[in-house]
């Protein structure tokens, strides 16, 4: 039994060793690993249906590709325009909240009985030629780094691959891990493997579905109270509902400084902004995170916030993706082995015990 404890730790230190040395280049695998995870529950209902497996690998992939390609085809245009406007507008909109803010620190002050005498114009304006140039820079780095060019090339490439022999052959990989389990330990193992699968999918499938519904109802509420790029912001707050918290107050304070540009001190378009957010979240918290992912998952929000931020400390974009899995695997263990610490002698002490 210690030998098998003995060979499982070495074999996670070397699997964590691999997976850290080789982050440059596990972009598309995980991709594809995400992807297959993600679409095995539909392959298997088609096989269910007497499909042979490779076909209703070929059969759900082909779906989620060319529904992805098309959706992108179809937005394209809308996307593109949105984009060079906001970049070309960022100046006035930066130029239009300058007087709000002279005027906010002048009343500050004078509230606390301080002189400022700080023009926010000098700082306004560095703050912006910082924040593009960090941009330019990290667009720079992006476009000249050729690890960065290889991972894009293979996210196209070789993504697609990966996925379909991993979503063919999932089964297959399922049950040859399986068998290497220790047969003592079977039982307990698959518990375990079932939790986190329960955990993970839970949050997942379940946010994703969250993510892309949040996407449709910030992006249509933003438009039909007029404020600009409101596609943009939609799919920025949709991609942020991953990240809790903070990704929602990111999204609302990207909104609201675009509407200060747009719209300067009218409080009533500024309402409406803040509206959409507000009606937003509720319908987030109150009906689809209840109804799409309820208490399956066990995933604490702090939880899957500080293995978002550690896990890109970590390993950059990879590690972000990595995350979840390892938030999700590392909780069950936890929950796991409390439970057997409570359910043992040592919790429950000794009928022998002395009554103090």
């Amino acid at each position: 039994m210690k030998k098998v404890n003995l060979y499982a730790l070495a074999g996670g230190i070397l699997l964590i060793a691999f997976i850290y040395a080789t982050k440059a280049i596990l972009l598309p695998f995980v991709f594809g690993f995400a992807v297959a995870y993600l679409l095995d529950p539909l392959a298997d209902k088609l096989e269910a249906m007497r499909f042979p497996r490779w076909l209703a690998t070929v059969v759900v992939l082909a779906t989620f590709f060319l529904g992805i390609i098309g959706i992108l085809i179809a937005l394209a245009p809308l996307l593109g325009e949105q984009i060079s406007g906001l970049l070309e507008n960022i100046p006035r909109y930066i130029g239009a909240i300058r007087p709000l803010l002279d005027e906010w620190l002048s009343k500050a002050g004078q509230s606390f009985g301080l002189e400022i005498q700080t023009d926010t114009k000098s700082l306004v304006a560095a703050a912006a030629d910082r924040s593009f140039a960090q941009l330019g820079q990290l667009f720079a780095n992006f476009v000249s780094g050729g690890v960065a060019f290889l991972n894009l090339l293979m996210l196209l490439l070789i993504s697609p691959v990966v996925a379909f022999f991993l979503l063919r052959d999932w089964d297959l990989i399922v049950a040859k891990i399986d068998s290497w389990i220790p047969r003592d330990n079977v039982e307990i193992v698959r518990l375990i493997t079932r939790r986190i699968d329960r955990a993970l999918a839970g949050f997942v499938r379940g946010q994703t579905v969250v993510a892309l519904i949040m996407m449709v109802l910030y992006g249509v509420g933003w438009s039909m109270v007029g404020l600009h790029y409101a596609l943009i912001l939609g799919l920025l707050a949709g991609v942020l509902a991953y990240v809790p918290f903070v990704g929602a107050l990111f999204a609302v304070f990207l909104a609201m400084l675009l509407a200060f540009g747009q719209f300067g001190a009218d409080w009533v378009a500024l309402g409406q902004v803040f509206g959409v957010f507000v009606v937003v979240q509720i319908i987030e918290g109150g009906f689809l995170t209840p109804r799409m992912i309820g208490s399956r998952v066990g995933l604490h929000p702090v939880w899957v916030l500080f293995a978002i931020f550690a896990g890109g400390q970590i390993m950059g974009f990879v590690g972000i993706l990595i995350a979840l899995p390892a938030a999700a695997a590392i909780g069950v263990l936890v929950r796991f082995a409390v439970e057997r610490y409570l359910e043992s002698d040592l919790h429950k002490g000794s009928e022998e015990a002395p009554t103090p």
